[in-house]
């Protein structure tokens, strides 16, 4: 059975996979017009005093994650911008996370940045407080691009800050990609990526934009003022893409993510295989899968303010818990592993909920007719998406619901 509501704590955490540590930084200079993320300002008056009290967080939480038994594989440092935060800072958090859950292998630890918020002496005092992979969010590489959007940066910060990471001795570094932006147009793309592709950097993420409600873009759209490419322009551009960075040697492993081999994003990784998250921080959701195979979601609250007030009480108590099913988890299992290169491998998903995933008559039926459009390949070891059906993801994945 999952945990009552009342107890975040309850049930034996499933130990079998490494857990992951997202902290969430919300401080930014400025917000992009389509952001729906949890931010305030960069107010540095505040850094002490949340790293303070995401350290009290930790404490208190960390017995909910079987410190003694979950081996941990990867940091992550989100936002917001958490590069704004002095190295000095992320360091103590690093160093608190590392201490209190045993090392799966090396970890990776990650921390999010803006192209133009970097320079040499920020970089060194990130590699000196234990980062090893950076996220830039490039976006794109055309200045009028990148003021739509609301971004600070140019294009040549990208070139630059890349630069600069690897002359601070960064060795794995990812890179995010915007497509179907305003005004957007194909040879913008093909610009983008081909600038980006120049810089070699180990990982890239390219995804749609995503027009959220409450946004400025949301606004916009909603008056018919954002101009942007139609559907079927949208997936030339990621068929596009899909075909430009295979051809330069990158995985395509994941709907959105492509990797050098070797190279796979250990952290996401987590969350597309049904594991083990500890989110600290405002807004930061975590996951605590259970030996059952049920288990329990639970997100802090999104106001910096109620956060902190909160934690100089004492109070970690999260904003929202939803108690999974087995088969709930068993549900989101599938649709998160579809979204992968490798798929849903059978035996593995059926030792973890104790049938195979296509047992179900409903779910096995819609597989076949996704199979006959072109949308899914089944063998004996695992259930997985062709290339074309990463286009129709959320599709396969309502079908293949327990409650379709």
């Amino acid at each position: 059975m999952p945990p009552s509501d009342a107890d975040p704590s309850q049930g034996h955490l499933d130990t079998s996979r490494p857990l992951g540590v997202y902290t969430h930084v919300p401080f930014c200079e400025s917000r992009c017009p389509y952001c729906d993320f949890a931010t305030t300002g960069r107010e540095e008056n505040l850094h002490d005093r949340y790293v303070e009290a995401i350290l009290a967080e930790l404490a208190m939480k960390r017995a909910w994650f079987s410190p003694d038994k979950a081996p941990l594989a990867s940091i992550y440092f989100g936002g917001g911008t958490p590069a704004l935060l002095d190295p000095r800072l992320l360091g103590r958090l690093i160093a608190a996370i590392r201490s209190t859950f045993p090392k799966h292998g090396d970890l990776e630890i990650t921390v999010e940045a803006n192209p133009g918020d970097v320079d040499e002496t920020r970089l060194a005092g990130l590699r000196e407080a234990g980062v090893n992979r950076l996220s830039f969010g490039a976006q794109a590489f055309q200045d009028r691009l990148l003021q739509t959007l609301g971004r600070r940066h140019r294009g040549e910060d990208t070139r630059q800050a890349i630069a600069a990471a690897r002359g601070a001795g960064f060795a794995n570094l990812c890179a995010d990609l915007m497509f179907g932006l305003p005004t957007q147009t194909d040879a913008d793309w093909d610009e983008s990526l081909a600038a980006l592709l120049a810089l070699s950097p180990e990982h890239i993420t390219t995804y749609a934009l995503t027009v959220e409600q409450g946004t400025p873009f949301g606004v916009l759209d909603r008056k018919g003022k954002l101009p942007r490419p139609d559907d079927e322009a949208v997936a030339v551009m990621y068929s596009h893409c899909h075909d430009r960075l295979t051809a330069a040697g990158y995985e395509h492993y994941e709907i959105s993510s492509y990797a050098k081999p070797g190279r796979r994003s250990r952290h996401n990784s987590l969350y597309w295989q049904g594991g083990a998250y500890l989110g600290l921080g405002v807004s930061a959701a975590s996951f605590r899968p259970l030996a059952d195979g049920s288990g329990l979601r639970f997100t802090n609250p999104r106001s910096t303010g109620t956060y902190l007030r909160n934690a100089e009480k004492g109070i970690f108590a999260p904003a929202q818990m939803d108690a999974r099913s087995k088969e709930d988890c068993e549900d989101e299992a599938v649709w998160l592993a579809l979204r992968t290169k490798d798929g849903i491998a059978r035996k593995p998903h059926t030792r973890r909920y104790g049938e195979d995933p296509l047992a179900m008559p409903s779910r096995a039926q819609a597989a076949q007719g996704c199979v006959a459009a072109g949308w899914l390949e089944i063998t004996d070891e695992a259930v997985r998406l062709t290339q074309a059906g990463f286009l129709f993801a959320d599709e396969v994945a309502v079908r293949l619901s327990r409650m379709a």
